[in-house]
């Protein structure tokens, strides 16, 4: 999954634990897409489709606190006072804004030109995070949780659907018979020309566990080079593997590991790919140690571990297609794109967002004013401790 699907993904995540239909007034019916605010001004374009203020702020603001957020995971809180920071992290945030915009307005459109449709159970699905996401809040509470991330309502139940379009599309090109997804011919023939089952005895120089040396390159090597003679001098791979290797990896592994390039040390994977099957190798050496290899018949009770994989390997995948859609999208951006910042971005949020949002320094004001108001008077204090003599 590539960094901005995973943070879309988090978008709805993150606040899906704020959010949700609901009481107090807050509809709880089907989730529909509805268009914001028409007469907003426009940001951009997507081919040809608008985008206005009031989204495109919106996205930029959510963008501001997931960075918020994974910052105060690392100890700084209130990134967006900080003005080194701010300036730092917010000449990126347009930027960060505009790709969710197109990444809305390209996975509608391909919806649409196909004329897919969600189901009913899909949207009811939908409408039951919503309800049961908030089912001890309040009407008021609800919006202001989701205005902090720079949602109205409508804006959240719109990427709910679009969220869910995104996965319909998933499902339209890489699901069971997707138009996209290989034969089962085809993933077989891809498994057998590509990986690769391999047994190996291992000589480590190092405790993996520890990182204390165990003894030095050539005790290392001679050790090997005395199994492997015993191996050509007709003794049994397995018996001495299982007597000899140092692989933490063996138990759960014994009949070896199955892979392709790429998913081991490249000095193993070189290894094994050059031996017939039941070949054994000469002495491997890699960051782990020497290996003696043995090439074994591939497991093809291994397949299903790789078939998603597979499949991305034959005929891509989705973020690859949505990201061959972003790239491809004709994009025109007005003057006000260059006007929304990071600094100014509250104003331009909905209007029933931003009588509800929390600017930078107001949430530590307020805190501050909260402890001032707890904090007895001077006269309080005195009286205090007179009445306390």
């Amino acid at each position: 999954m590539s960094k901005l699907v995973q943070r879309l993904a988090a978008m709805v995540a993150m606040t899906a634990v704020v959010l949700g239909a609901t009481i107090g007034g807050v509809s709880s019916m089907m989730i529909h897409y509805k268009p914001l605010n028409e007469g907003a001004e426009t940001v951009l374009t997507v081919n040809g489709d608008a985008v206005t203020a009031d989204e495109y702020s919106g996205y930029m603001l959510y963008n501001m606190q997931y960075y918020a957020s994974m910052y105060a995971q690392m100890g700084l809180t209130d990134l967006w006072s900080n003005e080194d920071m701010a300036k730092s992290l917010g000449a990126s945030m347009p930027e960060a804004a505009e790709q969710q915009a197109i990444y809305a307005r390209v996975v509608m459109q391909k919806f649409n030109e196909l004329g897919l449709k969600l189901s009913y159970n899909e949207q009811k699905e939908m409408a039951s995070v919503r309800r049961n996401s908030i089912a001890n809040t309040t009407k008021d509470a609800y919006l202001n949780q989701i205005a902090q991330f720079g949602f109205s309502d409508q804006t959240y139940q719109n990427f709910m659907y679009i969220s869910q379009c995104y996965q319909a599309l998933n499902d339209y090109y890489f699901g069971e018979n997707g138009v996209n997804t290989p034969s089962d011919e085809d993933i077989q023939k891809y498994y057998e020309d590509n990986y690769i089952t391999a047994k190996h005895i291992l000589i480590t120089t190092v405790d993996p566990a520890s990182g204390e040396t165990k003894r030095t390159d050539e005790e290392a090597k001679k050790e090997a080079q005395s199994i492997l003679d015993r191996i050509n001098a007709g003794e049994d791979f397995d018996t001495l593997m299982n007597q000899y290797s140092e692989d933490t990896g063996l138990s759960n592994n014994p009949n070896g590991y199955t892979f392709t390039e790429g998913q081991m040390v490249t000095e193993f994977y070189d290894g094994a790919k050059a031996l017939a099957e039941d070949e054994v190798s000469e002495l491997v050496k890699s960051s782990y140690g020497y290996h003696i290899i043995k090439r074994v018949k591939l497991d093809d009770s291994q397949l299903d571990n790789f078939k998603s994989d597979i499949i991305s390997a034959i005929s891509g995948s989705m973020d690859e297609l949505l990201q061959q859609w972003m790239d491809e999208a004709q994009v025109e951006t007005t003057d006000l794109y260059s006007t929304i910042t990071y600094e100014n971005v509250y104003d331009y949020l909905p209007q029933d967002v931003q009588t509800l949002v929390t600017r930078p320094g107001e949430a530590s004001e307020q805190s501050d004013a909260q402890q001032s108001d707890a904090q007895p008077s001077d006269a309080e204090q005195s009286a205090t401790e007179q009445s306390a003599q």
